[in-house]
């Protein structure tokens, strides 16, 4: 057993010899290649520095939060699980290097896009406050007084949701520059080939209260004596509270493609010239989503009976003295971890404003990440990750 882990172990620090040698000699390579081409080429840049930001619109909503009071909520009341619903716009920065050896047509460059959303929404509905005729009691009859004042109980809903999301996108690739002679020769067609590693992460917080269904007592008849009595004079109503805090995350890593073209239409390099950009993307991620979190449901069930002669500033509190009350609550936790392929594609769209060393500019582009989020609460359900968005970019060319 000990000549094997032996073994293992020389084996182990062979590899990591051999890691440590490839690399340096791709480095040494690295650098020779920069310091030969900047011995030859005086024309282009070797290298472009490239800084940004973006705008971009999420979709792909998680599983809304619906405890069976929110589900049932009468029609003249907001939708307690549309309001969960929040319109996600991120905003983030990106920037990328390459370096583009003279005399060759090869780019290799780095990149990475990050971005960030905060939401919060609160949306509060109740009825009027209802006017509630005050009552006594005579012999267990309860009858009416002349005098109304406001109850302290109201029909209303209330939903508070805050979500905060975040996502970074990393890119190392090596590419070739086709041009195709594209029109008159002037163009540039890049395909590449290389790595890409996608993290989102997400934390959602949501509280929801109602009192639905607040009745007061019936309509009262006159007696024998000419007294207003109620035969059931009994207020009652639900209250409800449901609150649901859940954390979701995905990371992945895996082979990507790329292909990015330009075209010139107007201008001159030297002068300044306007070019039409496109391109479009591909990957395959192979990594490892994450969902947990916490959710609880709370109902109240009230009768009121009797008078209650407490009056706070003109106000009748508390509607009928003696509280019977009945309780429910459910609670319940979830934790899932899995190992998931997330195929992505995307691609962008824009114009640039071009010299020789710098160029500016402007676009709009889409990304998709097919089934990399857990959107689930009791079970799983698969999410895509959607972003798509204007974006715009400054870059500066060193070097040549």
């Amino acid at each position: 057993m000990s000549e094997l882990k032996n073994k293992q172990s020389g084996h182990g620090e062979f590899r990591r010899q051999l890691l440590i040698s490839v690399s340096s000699i791709a480095i040494l390579a690295l650098v020779h290649g920069v310091e030969s081409a900047r011995a030859e080429d005086t024309g282009h840049p070797l290298v472009w520095i490239e800084l940004g930001g973006q705008m971009e619109q999420m979709s792909g909503n998680q599983e809304a939060f619906a405890p069976p009071f929110a589900v049932n909520m009468p029609n003249t009341f907001f939708s307690l699980t549309g309001a969960q619903n929040l319109a996600q716009y991120s905003f983030g920065g990106e920037g990328s290097i390459s370096f583009e050896p003279s005399q060759s047509d090869w780019v290799f460059s780095a990149s990475v896009r990050y971005g960030r959303f905060v939401g919060i929404r609160q949306r509060h509905q109740e009825t009027p406050n209802a006017h509630v005729t005050g009552h006594f009691s005579i012999y267990g009859k309860y009858y009416k007084l002349r005098t109304k004042y406001p109850s302290s109980h109201v029909k209303f809903a209330d939903a508070k949701i805050q979500q905060n999301e975040s996502h970074a996108v990393l890119d190392f690739q090596a590419g070739k520059d086709v041009g195709l002679g594209m029109f008159g020769g002037k163009g540039t067609s890049v395909f590449s080939a290389g790595i890409r590693f996608a993290q989102f992460s997400s934390k959602t917080s949501i509280s929801l209260h109602a009192e639905p269904d607040v009745h007061y007592p019936s309509q009262p008849i006159t007696d024998i004596a000419g007294l207003e009595s109620f035969l059931n004079a009994a207020m009652h109503f639900h209250s409800y509270a449901a609150a649901e805090t859940d954390r979701r995350s995905f990371r992945g890593l895996g082979p990507s493609i790329s292909w990015k073209a330009s075209t010139p239409f107007v201008g001159n390099e030297d002068r300044g010239e306007l070019t039409l950009d496109w391109g479009a993307n591909a990957a395959i991620l192979f990594g490892r989503q994450k969902a947990s979190g916490h959710h609880q449901t709370t109902a109240h069930t009230y009768y009121k009976m009797g008078y209650d002669r407490g009056y706070i500033k003109n106000q009748f509190r508390g509607g009928f003295g003696t509280i019977s009350a009945t309780h429910h609550s459910r609670a319940a936790d979830f934790n899932r971890t899995r190992a998931v392929i997330v195929p992505n594609f995307g691609g962008i769209a824009g114009i640039s404003y071009r010299f020789t060393n710098a160029k500016l500019s402007l676009g709009y582009r889409a990304d998709v990440f097919l089934g990399a989020m857990d959107g689930g609460i009791d079970t799983r359900k698969s999410e895509n990750r959607i972003f798509y968005g204007p974006f715009a970019t400054i870059s500066v060319g060193l070097g040549g």
